[in-house]
């Protein structure tokens, strides 16, 4: 089922053998099930184990590993090289790196949300694989894999598919596990388009109106802002997908999720897009911006220049001095959403020029150190840009 190589099959057959000896039970679950089934390859591993995650990457480092977990030598000599990155208590968590190969351990657990929106709250881990699954957003997501051993040492994995997601996966539906799941966290609508516009799955026609129903009158009260933001920035992480997304959140207003009406307009969609290749910026950070940030960037070195816009003959000089604080990003949102053609002409032919001069030439010609040799400098560099074709 899953094809590892040669070397991740070892490390596998190790865990899995771990597991068989402590009688602790070792899952592959969610995404990576999900891509395995749908014949994509797999980037990651993650290893969802019922129990404590921690305590059995600790036992399975002084197990199988070189070293011990302090660093220091162990007796097991013919063993893997196991690195504990880093544990996370709350959550039960473990990054590893085991014969170099990245894996992340996970404990089953149960959540809550206490209020709609906001993130939920881990109130036991190390539970039955069960109480994991039904946590999970889309039926394609709950499907577990568990890892075992044969009798010669091979591995072999046996599917749990409560919920039918290898069925909808087949039909390329998106269901959500219990009717509440979008009051629950309306984010994974925007999930759901991700599936979407990445796989061309498509909601059932019940999460049509679930989802439908929700946005009537969506409950804001405990919204985590960070969370819709995150799932967005992997909505707008490539450019092709960046323009299909922001389209479809106006279309079928799921930017209800955070605000009642959206500050952004479709008629941005095809600038925003053709900005991101023109200024060699990130599609997250443009169409984040305009989504969020009224055009404006978070971090934009002077954001009044977002509320006024040059005269189309100005010239030069004056084009140089009104663009050269503002940074890739704040471009080519002006580009796009203010329709400024000008910054094109200040981007293409203007940001890389320098003066030809410095103070130190100036003074080897006289000049003596002062406003004068200031003003001499500003002129020079000004000629030299005017001098330039006024135009892209």
């Amino acid at each position: 089922m899953f094809n590892f190589d040669k070397k991740t099959e070892l490390v596998i057959q190790s865990i899995a053998g771990f597991g068989a000896k402590t009688g602790v039970q070792v899952f592959f679950v969610g995404g990576m099930v999900r891509d395995c089934l749908m014949e994509i390859e797999i980037k990651d591993i993650d290893i969802l184990i019922e129990g404590s995650a921690i305590d059995f990457v600790q036992g399975f480092a002084l197990e199988y590993g070189k070293n011990c977990c302090d660093g220091t030598s162990c007796n097991n000599k013919e063993g893997l090289d196991v690195e504990i990155k880093s544990i996370h208590e709350s959550f039960n968590t473990a990054k590893t790196v085991i014969n170099g190969i990245e894996i992340d351990f996970a404990s089953t657990r149960k959540e809550e949300y206490p209020k709609s929106g906001c993130l939920p709250v881990v109130t036991k881990t190390g539970c039955p694989i069960a109480d994991d699954l039904i946590r999970r957003d889309f039926t394609v997501n709950a499907i577990a894999a568990r890892v075992l051993l044969t009798e010669n040492g091979k591995l072999k994995y046996e599917i749990i598919d409560p919920y039918f997601g290898a069925d909808d996966i087949k039909k390329k539906s998106l269901k959500i596990l219990h009717d509440k799941s979008y009051i629950d966290d309306p984010t994974r609508i925007l999930r759901g388009l991700d599936f979407s516009l990445r796989f061309g799955f498509d909601f059932s026609k019940k999460d049509k109106v679930l989802i439908k129903e929700y946005l009537k009158s969506p409950d804001r009260e405990g919204l985590s802002i960070d969370r819709v933001k995150l799932t967005l920035k992997k909505l707008f992480s490539e450019q092709e997908r960046a323009k299909e997304a922001y389209l479809k959140i106006l279309e079928n207003a799921y930017f209800k999720i955070w605000q009642d009406a959206p500050s952004f307009e479709k008629e941005w969609a095809q600038r925003l897009y053709d900005a991101v290749k023109i200024f060699s910026t990130e599609p997250s950070k443009v169409f984040m911006a305009a989504v969020f940030e009224n055009f404006r960037t978070e971090n934009s070195s002077d954001s009044s220049h977002m509320d006024s816009k040059l005269s189309e003959n100005a010239s030069n000089y004056e084009i140089y001095n009104f663009y050269k604080t503002l940074s890739n990003e704040d471009l080519a949102l002006r580009y796009a959403i203010l329709d400024d053609n000008l910054v094109l002409h200040y981007f293409k032919n203007l940001k890389d020029i320098k003066p030809d001069f410095t103070g130190e030439d100036l003074i080897k010609e006289g000049f003596a150190p002062g406003k004068s040799l200031g003003e001499e400098l500003k002129n020079r560099f000004k000629n030299k840009l005017n001098a330039l074709s006024q135009r892209a």
